[in-house]
């Protein structure tokens, strides 16, 4: 937080024989006391009336009033407000303090904010300057590093490739490990918050203890992370563009052989074979260095990003709106990501009572991919790229594709030409995301609040692949793909603050929410066409039309949730929440979930022993249970089910509908249990902050596929079949060595994670499916 200065006044006084007129002009600017800087939209109200005036863009003012006993109000958004008797004056000159008590660190949880002194959980807060300090192509990526307990990677290296997020370790096996993203009160399912631009976020949360993500009940097994944007204040409208520009590459080539060693490593393969060299010395020295695949394949990428905000307002009515473009290019030549958004967030006063909030994000993402996972002898580019022989270039003598496998009889068929498929293949996905978020807020009374929510995360994308004639073996083929999810959230909470005498503070909220799941998809493809020009324009041109897929799947959740803090004298502070989930996904008996929990605190640095301590400022001892959960199920895995397909029978193809599993049965829901030990400790007015954690996970009735013996004629069900357990320890760090003009900081944390399979299958030996043991060329069934 920033320096507290103290108010003063700048008073321009007329001479001692001068007289105040009856009716009088009084003038005067009002500034930050901090930063000096003009504060425009300040109130000035003359005390006991309505007569009053605003300070415009300069922080400057005119009011008239009646005589020299005339009392003026100063009071703005996020400053103490003051009161000047005008006396014999006819200029005043202010400078406002910032309101410390508005300012004091608040930390956003489910469903609410709490005073950072006040927190009885786990929680971990990054800032928007954090976020920026370094070009990143997402939010998530920014994460690294930044929190104890949280791992960030790197799915793939492809422009816009996914990111993978674990807090405090991995809790499912036949669910994801994702933690949920909530987004402006939001919680996203479809979508990450990868499509979000950097520049637009103002703070993110993590959710770590189960006392600060059982709220979320069954999606908070594996964390929360809860993403707030940028808001509007009152003042002077502030326009800011920012662009960046960095260059990704390759970190290092594999050191292969040069086209020279090359020829003499076969020769001598040919020598232990006993037949004739495949080159002579003077083939060998013609090659020389050869041809550099790698340099071929891989490229200098460069990454670009330009935002413009706009912010500002009046009392009334907060914006704040963005515009963003995001363009990454692919350290594999031909591959890129280009993402671009606009950003709105409202917030309106209709009354004293009645508030609106609008957070709204629209964006557009377009993503040209290439064939870089897996394969091997060129299956895929990268693959291709420490494969290829360095004795051949990439054409023939005529301009076309050089085919390995005929160039000598050692190279292998099956090696692929990376020039071909970069040339002649294209993988191309358009996509849109729409995420908007509305609430009407009604506050009674001051210390109740009543919020009715609703908003739409919508999701749709469209892939065209397509390989031409000229690619290997091709006849050309091309497929479209489309995919679209949508989630409804209806959310309706009442929220209560009270401070009771002088010690005793509560506040509690609770709620019910709504979330609805929509998910389809359709593809189509073809073989075989006369001319490269229709591509997946015409999918209606090929020989041999392939089969339509689609799909289709739809599941509900309602909840019902609360959460009851207290503060005794700012010392010792409880925490208690709980959860009510209810899925379509799961069969009568099992389909609700509870998940309650529990924490206290003690703030020893407000005893009265620590008082006068100038070297602790803040020494907290923290505890917490609870359970969260995990629907690592599909929205149809507790039904019976119909699959269909094509057989042949005397000599005609049909359609056949046949079951597809065996009924799980009474599935019960993956629950973790955690219980967490925390210690927070500042040093030296805060300068210092260590934070240490300690917990234990445990995640029983875990979800699993089962395979199943053939002469059931069913392959596989669900099963609830064991068990996980994750501790570890955190350790954070933040020293704020310099604060003044020159400033240095230091963040560092450590975590260690010890994951542990404690039970599976319930000790009985489970027929498992066949596994490929591909360095004997077998295939073996493995058993439990």
């Amino acid at each position: 937080m920033p320096e507290k200065a103290a108010l003063s006044d700048e008073i321009s006084t007329p001479g001692p024989n001068a007289t105040v007129p009856s009716d009088q002009v009084v003038k005067g600017t009002v500034v930050d006391n901090e930063k000096g800087e003009p504060l425009p939209g300040v109130s000035v109200l003359l005390k006991g009336t309505q007569r009053g005036a605003t300070t415009n863009p300069n922080g400057e003012f005119s009011l008239s009033v009646p005589n020299g006993d005339a009392v003026l109000v100063f009071s703005f958004v996020g400053y103490e407000p003051q009161e000047q008797v005008v006396g014999n004056r006819t200029q005043i000159n202010i400078k406002l303090k910032v309101d410390t008590k508005a300012l004091e660190e608040v930390v956003v949880v489910g469903y609410g904010v709490v005073k950072k002194s006040d927190l009885t959980g786990s929680v971990a807060q990054v800032k928007s300057k954090e976020l920026n300090s370094f070009p990143t192509a997402n939010v998530l990526q920014a994460l690294s590093g930044r929190a104890a307990g949280v791992q960030v990677t790197q799915n793939t290296g492809a422009p816009g490739g996914g990111v993978s997020v674990r807090i405090r370790g991995t809790n499912s096996i036949q669910g994801s490990n994702e933690p949920l993203y909530v987004v402006d009160g939001f919680p996203i399912a479809g979508s990450n918050p990868t499509v979000l631009n950097n520049a637009d976020i103002e703070n993110i949360e993590i959710l770590k203890d189960a006392s600060a993500t059982a709220i979320y009940g069954s999606r908070g097994a594996n964390g929360v992370v809860i993403i707030t944007t940028k808001r509007g204040k009152s003042g002077q409208t502030n326009v800011d563009f920012e662009t960046s520009f960095s260059s990704q590459t390759l970190r290092k080539k594999l050191d292969l052989m040069n086209a020279r060693e090359y020829a003499t490593f076969y020769n001598e393969q040919a020598t232990n074979d006993g037949i004739r060299p495949y080159f002579t010395q003077a083939q060998i020295d013609a090659f020389g260095e050869g041809f550099d695949w790698q340099d071929f394949v891989f490229q200098k990428a460069p990454m670009k990003t330009m935002s413009l905000n706009i912010n500002g307002g009046n009392e009334k009515t907060q914006f704040a709106v963005s515009g963003s473009a995001f363009g990454q290019e692919g350290i594999i030549r031909g591959s890129d990501y280009n993402r671009y958004s606009l950003r709105t967030n409202i917030n309106h006063i209709i009354s004293k009572k009645f508030t609106f909030n609008l957070a709204s994000t629209l964006t557009r993402i377009m993503t040209q991919a290439q064939n870089s996972q897996g394969g091997n002898r060129g299956g895929s580019l990268i693959s291709a790229a420490v494969s290829s022989p360095p004795i051949l270039s990439p054409y023939n003598d005529d301009g076309t594709y050089r085919v390995f496998g005929t160039a000598y009889s050692f190279i292998s068929a099956l090696l692929i030409n990376p020039m071909n498929p970069l040339n002649e293949q294209s993988n191309q996905t358009k996509g849109n995301r729409i995420l908007t978020n509305a609430a009407f807020i009604y506050n009674p009374i001051p210390e109740l609040t009543i919020k009715v929510s609703g908003g739409i995360e919508n999701m749709d994308d469209r892939t065209d692949s397509y390989t031409t004639n000229n690619y290997i073996n091709s006849q050309g083929s091309a497929g479209i793909s489309t995919s679209q999810f949508t989630s409804l959230l209806s959310e309706n909470t009442v929220s209560y603050l009270k401070t009771i005498g002088q010690k005793h503070n509560i506040s509690a909220v609770a709620g019910f929410t709504y979330q609805d799941f929509l998910s389809t998809s359709l593809g189509g493809n073809g073989v075989g066409f006369l001319s490269n020009t229709s591509q997946t324009y015409d999918l209606a041109a090929a020989n041999t039309p392939g089969i339509p897929t689609s799909s289709y799947s739809k599941s509900t959740l309602l909840s019902y949730l609360g959460r009851f803090n207290y503060s005794y004298d700012s010392k010792y502070l409880a925490t208690l929440s709980f959860r009510v989930d209810g899925s379509s996904k799961y069969s009568e008996g099992n389909k609700w979930g509870y998940f309650p929990s529990a924490a206290l605190a003690w703030r020893i640095s407000n005893e009265e022993f620590l008082k006068n301590n100038t070297f602790i400022s803040d020494l907290k001892l923290r505890a917490s249970w609870g359970l969260t959960g995990s629907q690592a199920i599909g929205p149809y895995a507790t039904l019976n089910q119909l699959f269909s397909g094509k057989t042949v029978f005397d000599d005609a193809l049909f359609t056949t509908y046949a079951p597809g599993t065996v009924l799980p049965g009474n599935l019960k829901w993956e629950t973790t249990e955690q219980k967490d030990l925390g210690l927070d400790i500042g040093l030296f007015n805060n300068r210092f902050l260590i934070t240490a954690d300690y917990y234990i996970k445990n995640t029983r009735d875990l979800l699993n596929t089962v395979q199943l013996p053939s002469s059931l004629g069913f392959t596989s069900t669900i099963q609830n079949i064991g068990e996980i357990q994750n501790k570890g320890l955190e350790l954070g760090l933040n020293a704020n060595i310099l604060t003044g003009a020159l400033k240095w900081n230091i963040n560092t944390n450590i975590a260690f994670n010890r994951n542990k399979i404690i039970k599976l299958y319930g000790g009985q030996d489970i027929l498992g499916g066949f596994v490929d043991i591909s360095a004997i060329t077998d295939n073996r069934n493995i058993l439990r």
